[in-house]
């Protein structure tokens, strides 16, 4: 790898690229699903490829491959060589120095003595514990035991080259169950560090019982009242606005938080963040795309918008120093902007403290149709939804069918309590939140 590299950055020169980069990535991955006391599905696979990115007469030329060999050498300096040549645009571009305090956030990659057969067996007790904890539990909606080690390298001519591998593991299990002619579902997940840790009880408990406890829901009539988003319904709503944050979406008028830096857009409850360090969290790193050493950082503190997403392009723009969030879908994207782990932060009120200040209310415990329910742009939303009714501040009856809306820029000035149940979920994309109470939205019932 590093002998080939050289190769290229040699080729490169002799083509006149004067700064030069290799962004590679690899990913060892092992899934498992079971039905029925079988194996169903079994996956291991090791994929990855280089991109290679390299700077001539201010343009940035750009390519991929996925087999890195001699052969690609040549292909990959003469397409980015090509592809600079077509470029129109005159914007300022970069590669990083490699200046920066770097965190060590590389796990220690250790080869566990569990055989696969022992992997395989503890997705079946699964599957056997779900079934048997509750008689109304019918079926296995889906199920899956996932591993991955993933590992990126950055290698750059102005003295950059950084390393990392990272292991991550859960199980997750869907279930449904069923009550004379009423059927209903529900998920559990849990994520470790290594295989031993992982809690199957955990994963029983949280599915069967999100699935029992919608058995018998109603819709209820429409109405506006206050509305209690439990933790990952809530991660899994506010997670589809972080474009706003970008630098990028601002700088193109596409952002509703443009011209708001360091003004107030929220209750003074809301603190959000972005933390690529989170200890489990789906995209903790030490650096960024581009070689930025990351940090965590708030983005709204007591309510007030502290910052936008910088990489280096749109931080020169703003004259400002990138955050470190610059991002790749994969090897094989251009560098965009993304928050890593963005998390609402707790706040000090348990659950039942919040629910008790509520006549007449709903408590949503999952959302629906989040990609056709909601306008990214705007911030409204209307979303499916199914949770709790709460009456004289008690949880009352499951409730479904029903839908909420509203915008959500107006959602986090309405936020009127914060609890400390934060849960952060990999079904969540990286996102974390506690469970939350807004003080008014429009519920479309019966």
């Amino acid at each position: 790898m590093q002998s080939r590299i050289e190769k290229l950055f040699n080729k490169g020169a002799t083509r006149g690229f004067e700064d030069q980069e290799v962004y590679y990535e690899s990913e060892e991955s092992l899934r498992i699903s079971v039905y029925q006391g079988q194996v169903e599905k079994f996956n291991m696979s090791d994929q990855g490829g280089l991109s290679y990115r390299g700077i001539i007469d201010g343009k940035m030329g750009y390519a991929y491959t996925e087999i890195f060999d001699d052969n690609a050498v040549e292909m990959l300096v003469d397409e980015a060589y090509s592809n600079a040549m077509i470029i129109e645009s005159k914007d300022r571009v970069f590669l990083h120095d490699g200046k920066g305090p770097y965190e060590n956030m590389s796990d220690e990659i250790i080869k566990d003595d569990i055989s696969v057969e022992d992997k395989i067996r503890f997705m079946i007790e699964l599957e056997k514990g779900i079934l048997e904890s509750d008689e109304r539990i019918v079926r296995i909606s889906g199920n899956s035991y996932s591993e991955s080690v993933f590992t990126k390298q950055i290698k750059n001519t102005k003295g950059l080259d950084l390393k990392e591998t990272r292991k991550m593991i859960y199980a997750y299990a869907g279930v449904v169950a069923k009550e004379d002619k009423d059927t209903r579902t529900g998920t559990g997940v849990h994520m470790a560090e290594s295989f031993s840790e992982l809690n199957m009880d955990e994963i029983i408990k949280s599915a069967s019982q999100e699935a029992l406890g919608m058995l018998g829901a109603q819709p209820i009539p429409s109405l506006e009242c206050p509305v209690v988003f439990e933790n990952e319904a809530f991660a899994d709503l506010f997670s589809q606005f972080s474009n706003h944050f970008s630098a990028e979406q601002v700088q193109k008028k596409l952002s509703a938080l443009s011209g708001k830096l360091d003004l107030p857009i929220a209750s003074e409850l809301v603190n959000i963040i972005d933390d690529p360090h989170l200890k489990l969290g789906m995209r903790t790193t030490a650096f960024d795309a581009e070689g930025i050493a990351t940090y965590k950082k708030p983005i709204i503190e007591n309510g007030i918008l502290k910052t936008y997403l910088h990489n280096l392009k749109t931080a020169y723009i703003d004259k400002v120093k990138t955050t470190g969030n610059a991002s790749k879908g994969s090897y094989k994207s251009s560098v965009e902007i993304a928050p890593f782990n963005i998390c609402f932060m707790p706040g000090n009120s348990d659950v039942e403290t919040m629910i008790r200040d509520i006549k007449k209310g709903v408590k949503i415990t999952g959302v629906q149709g989040l990609h056709s329910g909601i306008n990214v742009v705007s911030g409204d939303f209307s979303l499916q939804c199914n949770g709790f009714s709460i009456e004289d501040g008690l949880i009352s009856k499951p409730v479904s069918q029903i839908t909420v809306s509203g915008n959500f820029f107006d959602l986090l000035k309405d936020i009127d309590c914060v609890a400390d149940d934060f849960v952060a979920s990999p079904l969540s994309g990286g996102a974390g939140s506690p469970s939350v109470r807004v003080s008014k939205l429009s519920i479309s019932g019966s």
